[in-house]
């Protein structure tokens, strides 16, 4: 079975084996609609090796590369030698089609580090990576196989060292995927981030009462770059953790600030991405930054999607009873874009009920959207929450959200998001505030 199955030189599974393994996960994931992708690689100036040292030097760098490949990978995932220099990579189960593309850079990477053989201790060569996709690019293994060999060729033919995909357009816009991904971790670490401020403004008597906090990117080269550009990728990488932590650090050193000018009703709301809230300790990141940016429990309220609070609800409850214990005011944004019901709502210790911009935008040409708007304002009342609308940006919304009871809106009509010296300016002019500290 050792024969027939792996290879004699590497230990790495062979071709006859990887086949079967291929063919397998393909019924896997015809079954359970799930993706895989195929990488098949070969090793750049590996022939250059071979002439200079000896063949037993190529043997020992084939082991080697098999080693660092393999410390790349999922116990679910296979490589396997096919011959030669010739090495194929099997992803089962993959998420995003540009996940293979960040494998096959990290091999890429990893193999264009220097190797220490016997012969010499600073050998370089480098990888060239095929990739194909189950099922966009076949659902049989030869077909699999010819695509992911065929992508190798390109590979090669841009220029070696890298990756491609069986489609062109799919490797372009993975490339752009994962340089945006290398520009976003660079734009964390050299604070390119900054945090815009929207006025939230009580209807009753036009005062503005708080502000919601609106992460932006400031691109060196591309200049200002709105958050559904970045933030979609930031969850998908985890990049959002780092993200959020700095967002509520940031908002609560800015009121801080705010408060030490002698504005001190200023309610400052921070939004919680679903996978921020699933993964980190709130609790404990928001006592933190509360503890050392010394900005009252009262004046911070978090803004929660309907999706995040439906998701492990008892778990839900539990958290968001924690920061309310500590004083923090709590927000249901986007609300009526989910599947919240009335019955869930009201087990959630909330304060405020933010509806939706799609339900404003229509205000007054269609009905339906005005009794919506209506139904969850009156909802919000009888449930004990304050009720903010977004996106107001005509007087006839505004007038229609004050005859039906709303508390507060935000939008256009007032100002749209500001930077924090902009938002000083707009908050003195309009509170009337002639003097600060």
């Amino acid at each position: 079975q050792q024969l027939a199955f792996y290879d004699q030189l590497t230990g790495l599974p062979n071709r006859r084996l990887m086949s079967e393994r291929l063919r397998y996960g393909i019924e896997l994931g015809r079954r359970e609609n799930k993706r895989m992708a195929l990488l098949m690689m070969d090793l750049d100036r590996f022939k250059a090796v071979n002439d200079n040292f000896g063949h037993l030097a190529g043997d020992e760098l084939l082991q080697q590369v098999a080693k660092r490949i393999q410390k790349r990978l999922r116990d679910v995932d296979t490589v396997a030698r096919l011959g030669g220099d010739e090495f194929i990579v099997l992803l089962k189960d993959i998420i995003h089609v540009d996940d293979a593309a960040r494998i096959a850079e990290f091999i890429v990477n990893d193999l264009s580090q220097p190797f220490q053989l016997a012969q010499s201790d600073n050998v370089q060569i480098g990888a060239s990576i095929g990739i194909s996709l189950y099922p966009e690019h076949g659902e049989d293994p030869e077909l699999l196989i010819d695509h992911a060999d065929t992508a190798l060729y390109h590979a090669k033919d841009a220029g070696r060292g890298r990756f491609a995909y069986f489609s062109e357009e799919l490797t372009i816009a993975v490339r752009e995927r994962i340089e945006l991904e290398t520009r976003l971790r660079r734009a964390v670490n050299n604070q390119e981030l900054r945090l815009y401020y929207q006025p939230q403004v009580e209807i009753a008597t036009g005062k503005i009462i708080g502000a919601e906090a609106l992460i932006r990117w400031l691109d060196p080269d591309n200049g200002l770059i709105p958050p559904n550009y970045f933030i979609p990728l930031a969850e998908e990488t985890g990049l959002i953790e780092t993200i959020g932590e700095w967002v509520v650090y940031e908002a609560c050193r800015q009121g801080k600030t705010w408060m030490d000018l002698g504005i001190t009703d200023l309610t400052l709301a921070v939004n919680v991405s679903p996978v921020q809230f699933r993964r980190c300790d709130l609790n404990e990141l928001v006592m933190n930054a509360l503890r050392d940016t010394g900005f009252p429990a009262a004046r911070l309220e978090l803004e929660l999607t309907e999706s995040g609070l439906m998701e492990n609800q008892e778990k839900v409850v539990g958290i968001l009873n924690k920061l309310r214990e500590q004083g923090i005011r709590l927000a249901i944004d986007d609300f009526g874009t989910g599947y919240s019901s009335l019955a869930y709502l009201k087990c959630f210790p909330l304060h405020v009920l933010k509806i939706d911009k799609s339900f404003i935008d229509d205000i007054p040409q269609l009905k339906d959207d005005m009794e919506i708007t209506a139904t969850i304002i009156a909802m919000g009342k009888i449930l004990g929450f304050k009720v903010l609308a977004e996106g107001v940006e005509t007087l006839e919304q505004l007038a229609f959200l004050e005859e039906k009871g709303c508390d507060i809106y935000q939008g256009y009509i007032k100002s749209k998001p500001l930077p924090a010296d902009d938002f000083l300016k707009l908050l003195i002019e309009n509170n009337t505030l002639t003097t600060i500290r």
